[in-house]
């Protein structure tokens, strides 16, 4: 793509109103400040500009019960058939051997929870110290945020896009996020002060029994980086940039 981008100078009230629209228009919306594109579809590339740069655009109350400044984030849910896809899934063996211990049905699993349970804390204690390494807790974090195909993470708060250098926020996550298990040994648990992510599993009876589902503490996660990364520039009213994404986004 040979196009230049232009230097937005800020928008329309109509435009401003619109930035405030929580949902699945912040990745329009982003795209039309940047002058990209929207990528369809269900890939962690949510918007593309003219130089070809990805962006994985993040905001407040994408999971049911958190809104706002303090909603929830959904990093992914997936179902079994995609760790028979891709079989490189940092940790795939133990997502399915926990996938395994749930019996065929709804009806089934609601008959025999607790043994269930006791199978999964197995497993669940094992993907936390598989994630102790470094090493493989920056492979998980990587495929899980980014499926290697984002340069930038932005998060959408108080009506601003915040755009982070994805090898910055990788490095972030792996350096000062603890690993842990919950109480009970049925999530695997990622804190930064107080609980920042988890992983666990999904068993509501909507047709999508079970899947693996990570959310995130957007607050939590958005002080974390900007604790971390220090350098900040504020390209317009709306589009700020932090740390190595200063240099590297390019106008």
């Amino acid at each position: 793509m040979e196009t230049k981008v232009s230097k937005s100078h800020g928008m329309t009230s109509d435009k401003a109103s619109r930035v405030k629209v929580r949902g699945g228009r912040k990745e329009d919306i982003f795209a039309e400040l940047i002058k990209g594109i929207v990528i369809k579809g269900v890939k962690k590339q949510d918007v593309m500009n003219a130089y070809q740069q990805f962006f994985s655009i993040k905001g407040g109350g994408e999971v049911q019960g958190g809104e706002g400044r303090e909603g929830r984030i959904q990093v992914f849910m997936y179902n079994p058939s995609r760790f028979e896809k891709e079989k490189d899934f940092p940790a795939g063996s133990i997502i399915k051997d926990i996938f395994n211990c749930y019996p065929p049905t709804y009806e089934e699993y609601q008959n025999s929870k607790e043994a269930v349970k006791e199978k999964i804390a197995v497993h669940m204690i094992r993907f936390k110290e598989y994630l102790f390494n470094p090493e493989n807790r920056a492979k998980f974090l990587d495929r899980a945020f980014f499926d290697r195909k984002v340069d930038f993470f932005v998060i959408y708060d108080d009506d601003i896009f915040h755009i982070f250098d994805k090898d910055e926020v990788w490095d972030v996550f792996v350096k000062n996020l603890e690993v842990d298990n919950n109480s009970s040994n049925q999530k695997v648990v990622f804190k930064y002060k107080s609980l920042c992510m988890e992983i666990e599993m999904r068993t509501t009876d909507d047709g999508k029994y079970p899947t693996i589902f990570m959310p995130v503490s957007k607050r939590i996660m958005f002080d974390l980086l900007t604790e971390k990364i220090k350098d900040k520039k504020e390209l317009t009213r709306y589009l700020w940039l932090y740390g190595n994404a200063i240099k590297k986004y390019k106008i």
